[in-house]
């Protein structure tokens, strides 16, 4: 399995700078939501000086008018309390649920537009989980974490601030050993945090394992990998268990730490508070406060600690995510000018390119003219260049500048969604979505209208065979059309082509793997399709290259031969021996009358 390696570390000042921006789209909503938390935590304060305040003033001077006015106060108190409570809570999620979305749609934005070359090198498993468990980790930073650490920051700054207000000596001697275990805690959390990055990185291998595995599930059946499987999927399983453990340990320290901490600071209150009343230093109602106050400051704070936890989880989550949106996208120059309507002329010009600088060169001094309207077939052996060479023309991958031109134009200089535009292709195994026919051929583009989609498949002749099954346009495909054959997917693949009406067509091995009557279907669809448009298309089926205005032949990268099928036939070189092996069907009479004389 392939390392889910991190490459963008976070911290937390990194993080909140890198979220501002969604935080920013919400900024009314998060303004609001700190008033309500800094009101709370200012009428919860309120209440242990009322209590103080009817102690000196009530009980010590016995006017007992006092109590009825403090009753009045504190239950206002109380009900502010109560409202500003529900109402932080409320607009803090809120608030991270807004920023979550924003979040989610700007990832899967970024994910849509990132190059061909990472999908390759990426298992779907890993992406899934970063777009799914990693953004949702990363949502409970602010749907729970931010709402509880913020509030109780808030919480212990005014219990700070009011036990000042009493006694500042006493606050002093009381929380003079808070930064010693505030430091321990943190730093056992920081420890915990490397384990839960480890922790995330053996769940994505877990998830990649699962994803690829369940894709391949035939195979698996087959050749009896599932025993295999299993004890593979066990292996790591187990190291994902333990690294859990782990980290259960490692937290679990934190609970005595909070709990001496607890004891000390009310020890030391208690203690020195009384020596102070002794000596008419702080008066009771005021000591009765400060304990209260105190009592208040130890649980916000293991709250913190605790949500820390989370906070680490979050981060991990963070490095993940940013790590996917850190990924370069495939990038647009600006352009000399949009094709607009493109004739179809491809000239290659010196191609040489090799897929990373370390690896060899895959395709070497290509020199291709293909006039408008042309059909010129592609073939040679497996490895030649071929795929390659048609994943350059999609712009999956950019060739080195001005060697690839469409209409005159540099390949590079026109944006990659103005290629795709322009250029369609049928694959061998075209991917078919869950849903329905229609949907699959229109792929919801709202510039093409249900006629045109049936015209589409009257012309391709898939309208008579749903026909002929009792179908229509609205029958149900399930997922990757596992209810429909290899011809049926490759004639929705060709009535996608003509309902999109690209100007230049690439078959690339458009009728391998199918039976004789749905290739029949598909030779006439092929006809079609590729009338009145440049066409490339890559065959193992002679009967389908020989159909070709020109044939390219390519080895080991290199173009070796290039002419009609009677030419190299005749020439008796590499097509030569392709055709005589009947690339992947026997040869026709016609081709046999051709090779008659050397």
């Amino acid at each position: 399995m392939h390392e889910d390696l991190v490459k963008t570390k976070i911290t937390y000042p990194i993080l909140f700078k890198r979220l501002w921006p969604y935080a920013r789209r919400e900024k009314f909503l998060l303004m609001a939501a700190i008033s309500a938390v800094a009101l709370g935590a200012a009428a919860a304060r309120g209440i242990p000086f009322l209590i103080g305040y009817a102690i000196d003033h009530g009980v010590q001077q016995k006017d007992y008018s006092v109590f009825t006015k403090v009753a009045y106060v504190y239950l206002i108190l109380e009900i502010l309390r109560s409202t500003f409570s529900f109402a932080n809570a409320f607009l803090f999620q809120l608030f991270g649920n807004r920023m979550l979305f924003h979040l989610r749609e700007d990832l899967m934005a970024h994910v849509q537009r990132l190059p061909m070359q990472f999908f390759n090198k990426t298992p779907t498993g890993r992406i899934v989980t970063r777009l799914t468990n990693d953004v949702m980790s990363l949502g409970e930073l602010f749907t729970e974490g931010v709402i509880s650490v913020f509030t109780h920051l808030v919480i212990i700054i005014s219990v700070v601030v009011a036990l000042a207000l009493i006694s500042w000596k006493l606050t002093l001697v009381s929380l003079i050993l808070a930064p010693v275990f505030i430091g321990a805690s943190f730093y056992l959390s920081n420890k915990i945090r490397d384990i839960l990055r480890e922790q995330k990185r053996k769940l994505s291998t877990i998830n990649a394992f699962l994803a690829e595995n369940l894709n391949g599930m035939k195979v698996v059946q087959l050749y009896n990998r599932v025993t295999r499987n299993r004890d593979r999927f066990a292996h790591l399983s187990v190291d994902y268990r333990d690294t859990n453990m782990r980290s259960i340990k490692a937290y679990a320290l934190m609970q005595p730490i909070m709990n001496l901490f607890n004891a000390t600071t009310i020890t030391s209150a208690l203690y020195f508070g009384g020596y102070l009343s002794g000596q008419n230093a702080i008066a009771i109602g005021s000591l009765v406060a400060f304990l209260m106050n105190i009592q208040d400051f130890i649980p916000p704070l293991r709250e913190i600690l605790e949500k820390y936890q989370q906070f680490q989880n979050s981060l991990t989550s963070a490095e993940r995510i940013f790590t996917l949106m850190d990924e370069p996208q495939e990038y647009e120059l600006e352009y000399l000018k949009s094709p607009g309507t493109v004739r179809g002329e491809i000239e290659i010009r010196g191609l040489n390119f090799r897929y990373e600088p370390e690896l060899p060169l895959v395709l070497r001094d290509i020199n291709i003219h293909i006039r408008p309207g042309e059909s010129i077939a592609l073939v040679g052996r497996t490895g030649s260049g071929k795929s390659t060479f048609i994943s350059l023309l999609q712009r999956f991958y950019d060739a080195p500048e001005k060697t690839v031109f469409i209409d005159g134009l540099p390949l590079e200089s026109i944006p990659r969604p103005e290629v795709r535009h322009h250029v369609g292709v049928v694959q061998q195994d075209n991917f078919i979505f869950r849903g329905n026919v229609r949907d699959n051929i229109g792929l919801g583009d709202k510039r093409i209208s249900e006629d045109q989609i049936r015209a589409a498949c009257e012309k391709t002749g898939y309208m008579a065979l749903l026909k002929r099954t009792g179908r229509d346009l609205l029958s149900p495909v399930d997922e990757r059309g596992a209810n429909l054959s290899v011809g049926e997917r490759q004639l929705i693949a060709f009535a996608r082509i003509l309902a999109f009406n690209p100007d230049i067509l690439i078959l690339d091995e458009a009728t391998a793997n199918i039976d004789s009557e749905s290739e029949h279907i598909i030779q006439e669809a092929t006809k079609e399709v590729t009338k009145g448009r440049t066409s490339i298309i890559i065959a193992h089926r002679l009967s389908t290259v020989e159909q070709c205005d020109r044939i390219i032949v390519l080895d080991q990268g290199k173009v070796v031969e290039l002419g009609s099928h009677q030419e190299l036939m005749q020439a008796r070189g590499v097509y030569y021996q392709l055709a005589s092996a009947g690339l992947k069907s026997t040869l026709t009479d016609a081709s046999a009358a051709g090779t008659a004389e050397p």
